[in-house]
């Protein structure tokens, strides 16, 4: 399949963007507060030392999120569409099936449908993004 968009110059931002950033932060730090307030101040814990292990696993895992999601950045280039994080997602450019844009404003997102049948979300939280989003999926409309 031929490249139907072209970035010479790559675009390239936070995948998400400042509100949901923000959220996302105060949403992690409501609940540290709470576990501390349930582990100290109401005396509600594991009864032995694995019981530790669990809930600092728990924290652990829940910054990691935080973090990843805070940093991950979308890239928009000659190659095709990466973003990363955790787990890093990419599409070339003869991958893509269709493609289109989706969710409210404060994530909005592209959705990309590979020709293997899988779909693939790639979140933009800059305005440069965004406007490549749409050029991306004005490129590869649905076919019916």
């Amino acid at each position: 399949m031929n490249v139907r968009v072209s970035f010479e110059s790559p675009v390239t931002g936070l995948a998400y963007g400042r509100g949901f950033r923000v959220a996302a932060t105060l949403a992690v730090l409501a609940l540290l507060v709470w576990g501390t307030r349930m582990v100290l101040v109401l005396g509600i814990g594991p009864g032995n030392g694995d019981g530790w292990i669990v809930i600092g696993a728990t924290v652990f895992a829940l910054l990691g999120t935080w973090y990843f999601m805070i940093t991950s950045r979308t890239t928009i280039d000659t190659q095709g569409i990466r973003q990363s994080g955790l787990v890093e997602r990419r599409t070339e450019w003869s991958e893509i099936l269709h493609a289109r844009v989706r969710g409210p404003a404060f994530s909005r997102r592209l959705v990309v449908r590979g020709v293997n049948g899988r779909f693939r979300y790639y979140f933009g939280g800059t305005p440069e993004l965004l406007a490549a989003f749409d050029a991306i999926a004005a490129a590869y409309p649905r076919r019916r």
